[in-house]
């Protein structure tokens, strides 16, 4: 960055020093002395040049001749050349001012330093939350840089945390290590890419599920498919699982007070209550169609009784 801002400060300094065109007064001094040649070189530039400058604390507009600035013009001593007298000429400005290419070249070697993707430098290209297909390489490791700066500061805030509550007296040593797992810091997620990531393989998944799904119970296992289709652990199928068992319970007991509440429809459970109409069923064998139901969803087949 130090560099950077040298660079940046040299570059303005090259452009106001060579921007503006200059004029150089070559002087005929003829054969007068060194000194003489001298002094009358100054008395000329003295008698044709003039800066004014503007004093801010009086208002002023003042002649300020005594100082010669890198940016006027010069003056140079002409002898011994009997065919040029004394001429004016001008310099030409710097061409290459608009030459940045030293200077992108430190910004980029600095954002790559910093872990910044080198696209973002771009001010022509937008944000798009597109297909996974368009996230870029570098903003995909630049969102792993900032969830590891991220899990670097949680350590720095739980040891703050834990030397503030200590020193408060809020708690001890020992009860902070209690429940010190059970913080956890929610920062504000700026980066959507590894969402769309995670989104697209997660749509990838699925339509490989439905595409082997008619193969499950005959050449696939409903574990195998959780396992490498789904690519859940064990203690995530378990908790599957469960919740499906315990969702599954929910809706039979939705059915029995559904069928409760329907007058004469439990106590005949073999007699359509409409001609043409569906058998209903009892309580327990609702909740046996409803658990046939899931397992097929899951490609595991129906419930054997």
């Amino acid at each position: 960055m130090n560099q950077l801002r040298f660079l940046e400060d040299a570059t303005v300094v090259y452009r106001v020093s060579r921007a503006p065109e200059r004029r150089v007064f070559y002087v005929d001094v003829g054969n007068m002395p060194k000194a003489k040649a001298e002094q009358y070189l100054k008395d000329i530039m003295t008698k044709y040049r003039n800066k004014l400058t503007y004093d801010a604390s009086t208002g002023e507009v003042r002649d300020a001749t005594k100082h010669l600035s890198m940016l006027e013009d010069f003056w140079m001593p002409r002898r011994g050349d009997t065919n040029k007298s004394t001429e004016i000429t001008t310099l030409p400005a710097g061409q290459n001012l608009g030459q940045m290419e030293d200077v992108l070249y430190m910004e980029k070697k600095l954002y790559r330093a910093l872990g910044v993707p080198v696209s973002r430098l771009e001010p022509t290209q937008g944000f798009s939350l597109g297909r996974a297909s368009e996230i870029t390489r570098d903003e995909i490791k630049f969102d792993k840089f900032i969830q590891k700066l991220r899990a670097h500061f949680s350590m720095l805030f739980d040891e703050l945390l834990a030397r503030q509550l200590t020193l408060k007296g809020v708690c001890n040593l020992e009860d902070w290590k209690n429940f010190r797992e059970d913080i956890r810091y929610t920062f504000t997620k700026d980066n959507n890419f590894a969402e769309l990531k995670d989104a697209e393989l997660a749509a990838n998944r699925l339509n490989l599920l439905v595409m082997i799904e008619p193969f499950v119970g005959r050449y696939y296992s409903k574990r195998w498919v959780q396992q490498e289709i789904l690519r859940f652990t064990e203690s995530e199928i378990e908790e599957m699982e469960k919740q499906i068992e315990k969702e599954a319970d929910e809706m039979a007991k939705e059915a029995e007070q559904t069928l409760a509440a329907q007058p004469g429809v439990a106590q005949q459970p073999g007699v359509s209550p409409t001609e043409g109409g569906p058998t209903p069923l009892n309580p327990e064998q609702d909740k046996d169609e409803v658990n046939n139901r899931f397992q097929q969803q899951l490609g595991g087949g129906p419930k054997k009784p």
